[in-house]
């Protein structure tokens, strides 16, 4: 029997199709000598070693101030860019293009035709 809450069961099945990726970094042989002995002791292997580094790093780096506030002028940026981009395809497709877009219209707007993917024009 799974002993797991509903709600954590969807997030363990996700995480367990996530295969893991290879990531290498160059390090100092003086510090590969340390964390050989360090791993003789603690009976970890390096790919644990440096998993639990990397973890620290980035739990110790979402917790410093000035990088939530560069992530957040970046998430701002990149929804400016967005919201450009679209008034830029708007003004391309043209005020009733947009107006379809808003009220759920655009799919049946962009659906290619027999034509080579073009729409016919409608007088």
């Amino acid at each position: 029997m799974n002993e797991q809450a509903p709600d954590t069961q969807g997030q363990v099945a996700a995480e367990e199709e996530r295969k893991p990726v290879v990531f290498a970094v160059r390090i100092d042989p003086v510090l590969r000598e340390q964390i050989e002995g360090l791993r003789g002791i603690t009976e970890q292997s390096v790919n644990d070693v440096g998993v639990e580094a990397l973890n620290d790093w980035v739990v110790k780096t979402l917790e410093d101030e000035s990088i939530q506030q560069k992530a957040m002028a970046e998430l701002d940026a990149e929804e400016q860019r967005l919201q450009e981009r679209r008034a830029a395809i708007a003004g391309i497709l043209g005020t009733k293009a947009s107006e379809a877009a808003t009220s759920g219209e655009a799919t049946a707007e962009a659906t290619p035709t027999s034509r080579g993917g073009r729409r016919p024009k409608t007088n």
